[in-house]
């Protein structure tokens, strides 16, 4: 019983870990807004080109996001093209997000079979 248990505990703790790491639109979402942050920052200070540090993690946004719009990014590295681009992420981000939710599983509140109309119809009748 307290093997079964642990296994039980296990596997959801394998589950919940997965679920976790896996990229989906609104974590993509909430990694763009970040970027647009550092972005717009480098755009205040005046700086004439994105940090270093900062392009690798927008390639992979990018790239996850929508291929095509890599190409688009290209070698650009000033500020204002490149939130241009990053705007046009978050347009597909969206997009994606919107058409990854799925309908809510529907929980039946009476048992499949189970009329009551003739229960009320034996009720009145009898």
């Amino acid at each position: 019983m307290l093997e079964r248990t642990v296994e039980e505990q296990q596997r959801y703790l394998y589950w919940h870990r997965h679920k976790q790491r896996r990229v989906t639109p609104r974590k993509l979402l909430h990694e763009s807004d970040e970027l647009v942050y550092w972005l717009e920052e480098c755009m205040v200070q005046n700086q004439r080109l994105v940090p270093s540090w900062l392009m690798p993690r927008l390639r992979r946004l990018i790239t996850l996001a929508s291929p095509a719009l890599v190409a688009e990014l290209g070698r650009e590295r000033r500020p204002d093209q490149v939130l241009d681009v990053l705007f046009r992420v978050q347009e597909v981000l969206m997009v994606q997000s919107v058409e990854a939710r799925q309908p809510a599983r529907i929980i039946p509140l009476f048992k499949p079979g189970h009329d009551d109309d003739s229960e009320r119809s034996a009720a009145s009748s009898g």
